[in-house]
């Protein structure tokens, strides 16, 4: 696997959280980015096992997938959080978190009118699918 294909698969596994998110709300219903934000956020936010409002590094690694990766895509996963964790304080808080959900909310509304349609969020989920089978 080449390592383009390996970072979107990381990335992938990343934000899976994130991708479920879109099933939160009903297929027909557009989905607005605060909607968005507070279902991804609170998917994120079940990995804050100590209940500090944040994602430390160590509950970043035990999240669900994360044992099986190894070698580079474990590092990718490491620099991944680094990336996130943009004010350095070693953990994701909420605004982190909601930054990163406006990213991929913006990513994900390809008519860039605002709200995620079903169309849109099921693009979204083919998207990561394949990714995810191409590993």
């Amino acid at each position: 696997m080449n390592p383009l294909n390996v970072r979107f698969l990381v990335a992938g596994l990343l934000l899976l959280p994130v991708a479920l998110t879109a099933q939160t709300a009903p297929l027909a219903a557009g989905m607005s980015l605060a909607d968005f934000q507070s279902a991804g956020r609170s998917r994120m936010m079940a990995l804050d096992v100590d209940g500090d409002g944040k994602i430390s590094a160590k509950e970043f690694a035990a999240r669900p997938g994360a044992a099986k990766a190894k070698g580079r895509m474990a590092k990718f996963a490491d620099r991944m959080f680094d990336r996130l964790d943009t004010n350095k304080d070693g953990a994701l808080d909420k605004g982190e978190i909601d930054a990163m959900l406006a990213t991929r909310f913006q990513r994900m509304d390809t008519d860039k009118d605002g709200i995620l349609s079903a169309a849109e969020r099921e693009a979204a989920r083919e998207r990561l699918s394949g990714m995810m089978a191409r590993q």
